[in-house]
């Protein structure tokens, strides 16, 4: 399952076109137990991310994840993550970091992060 998730996880991305250039590495562990991370670069910005996955009873399950997007002057747009702060938001552990706020957020997922990045490159040009 581990691997599955690995190559649906690199067919998204790749099949993403404002990607200018990708660095991901991927760890197996073993059957149960695996990490992705890396950074995707576009023309005015970079995602950094980290999921860490777990196998039990057939089920996938992120046990850690951050999705962090900065523009070309190294500022935030937001950061997804599931770090157990902010215990007083109703969605915790996760949660999204704004530039001035900290909001309510169901665990994302790569098709998420890469559709808010396509409407903030086409609203803000990043």
């Amino acid at each position: 399952m581990i691997n599955h998730y690995f190559k649906d996880f690199a067919d998204k991305i790749t099949n993403f076109d404002l990607i200018v250039s990708s660095e991901i590495i991927e760890r197996k562990v073993n059957d149960f137990f695996g990490i992705i991370e890396g950074k995707l670069y576009f023309e005015n910005g970079i995602l950094e991310f980290l999921e860490v996955i777990t196998v039990s009873q057939n089920k996938l399950c992120k046990k850690k994840y951050k999705y962090h997007l900065r523009n070309k002057f190294d500022e935030m747009i937001f950061r997804y993550d599931n770090a157990p702060h902010h215990a007083n938001i109703t969605t915790f552990p996760h949660h999204k970091h704004l530039k001035n706020d900290i909001t309510e957020s169901e665990e994302p997922d790569i098709l998420l992060i890469l559709a808010e990045i396509k409407m903030y490159t086409e609203k803000y040009r990043l």
